[in-house]
């Protein structure tokens, strides 16, 4: 099972590779829109990012299933 921790990890990596994806793989005519996508997954993410930060308030709900389950 994937812990709480490996799952920020994960997400946290995506967001960064995708910031990056997003403004070396635009050509000429879309980077305006490729850096606007990517400084919107910024700012989403602002906490996360920032090293000067060294702890985050992060609220994990447990998943309620079906009864059955």
């Amino acid at each position: 099972m994937v812990t709480l921790e490996e799952t920020l990890k994960q997400n946290c990596d995506w967001a960064i590779d995708r910031m990056h994806q997003l403004c070396e793989g635009s050509v000429k005519d879309a980077f305006f829109d490729a850096v606007e996508d990517a400084s919107a997954i910024h700012e989403e993410f602002y906490e996360w990012l920032d090293p000067n930060n060294p702890e985050q308030n992060i609220v994990s709900l447990e998943y309620i299933g079906d009864v059955e389950e």
